[in-house]
């Protein structure tokens, strides 16, 4: 198959819910590298859906392996997998709490862990409450829905772990070297077949489970064990043998008992807790001009079931363009915004750049917030003020 059809039919199995700007665009424009180079490789259809918060990956490595963010990823095959789309197993921890902690608390707790040889599973850890966009952050609440009240409370405080697990990642990451690396016209792709694939598959549970326990941990070790764990859920990572989730949530994923989920948009912004439903309902899949398309690669049941829920607004990319030209040159591949060299529109001049991990970024607000209820992708439960964000 010649490179053109294989981007063509890249497309034609890709589906967005996602916003109609840079970041989205520019997520959707290069996950047609990746996903054509796992169409080469199957047999079977791999569908890509992204959800209202489509956006880069600011993980140079992801991004040149041809993947975004904010988005399911599924194929049909069990004994192959892809390691290049790198799971990282980040995610987000609920806490419910009967009162803040004091400051100067807060920060000795802190400090201690970070000065001693804390370890977990004979794992020694290393503290990421700043890295990226990981956070420790505390809360009070400003609306409880009356349905949920006997499990989020008014009078409480509540807090969020964001991270994932830097002491193990490498082993996750480290798969692609030992992957059998195939030729398409899209340039090479690394692949896992048969038993590498199920042994991946396997690394991965105990990763995510290392990660699960290691969020829990480091929250009652800064906050006492007397707190009420809420959710502690993944939002990057493998959800079975033939599907990733980069940057959402599964909103039927009940692997900590828990039906909420954390969404967090911004620093100036509230918290958002919802309770995960499955979508995606048959009016968005019709008022999206959907249903041919879906109905025609017999796609159209695993978009119904694609239970997608953003964990964050993701990045937001504030520079005009009018279009991106995509252009392959040896094994790099050339992003350049059209239209932006007009001086009249534009104060940037023309850009070209192979990652966009180095553009100037910020964080979308409620827009992403407002798209998950109108699609009814999950139910409103409960909505938390900041009051303090600890980065370290």
């Amino acid at each position: 198959m010649k490179k053109r059809d294989i981007l063509k039919k890249a497309m034609e199995h890709t589906f967005s819910i996602g916003p109609d700007d840079l970041a989205s665009d520019l997520s959707y424009r290069n996950m047609m590298y990746g996903l054509g180079k796992m169409h080469h490789i199957l047999d079977g259809e791999v569908l890509c859906f992204f959800g209202p918060d489509a956006t880069i990956t600011r993980n140079p490595n992801r991004w040149r392996s041809g993947f975004g963010y904010g988005a399911v990823i599924t194929w049909d095959r069990d004994d192959v997998a892809f390691p290049e789309m790198r799971p990282n197993g980040c995610g987000m921890i609920l806490v419910k709490l009967d009162e803040l902690p004091e400051k100067s608390d807060l920060l000795e707790r802190v400090t201690r862990l970070h000065e001693s040889d804390i370890s977990l599973d004979g794992i020694r850890l290393d503290m990421d409450f700043g890295k990226g966009n990981h956070f420790f952050e505390f809360y009070r609440p400003i609306d409880i829905s009356a349905e949920f009240d006997d499990r989020l409370e008014m009078d409480r405080y509540y807090a969020i772990l964001h991270c994932s697990s830097q002491e193990r990642k490498h082993e996750v990451y480290g798969k692609v070297d030992e992957g059998e690396w195939v030729d398409t016209p899209l340039g090479k792709v690394c692949v896992l077949k048969d038993a590498a694939a199920e042994e991946y598959l396997r690394l991965w549970r105990d990763y995510e489970s290392f990660c699960k326990m290691r969020r829990e941990y480091l929250i009652k070790e800064v906050l006492g064990s007397e707190l009420e764990v809420i959710s502690n859920k993944t939002h990057q990572g493998l959800f079975g043998n033939t599907e990733i989730r980069l940057g959402c949530y599964n909103t039927l994923d009940r692997s900590d008992k828990s039906d909420l989920f954390p969404m967090t948009v911004g620093w100036e912004h509230p918290v958002f807790i919802l309770k995960g439903e499955r979508n995606l309902k048959d009016s968005t899949i019709e008022e999206k001009g959907f249903v041919e398309r879906a109905e025609r690669y017999g796609l159209i049941e695993k978009i119904r079931n694609i239970n997608i829920l953003p964990h964050g607004g993701g990045y937001m990319l504030d520079i005009p363009y009018f279009d991106i030209e995509v252009e392959c040159i040896g094994k790099a591949r050339y992003f350049t915004l059209r239209g932006a060299e007009d001086a009249i529109s534009s104060k940037y001049g023309k850009i070209m750049f192979t990652n966009p991990k180095e553009l100037p970024f910020g964080y979308r607000g409620e827009d992403v917030i407002n798209k998950t209820l109108e699609y009814e992708l999950a139910k409103p439960v409960a909505k938390l003020q900041p009051v303090g964000t600890l980065k370290v």
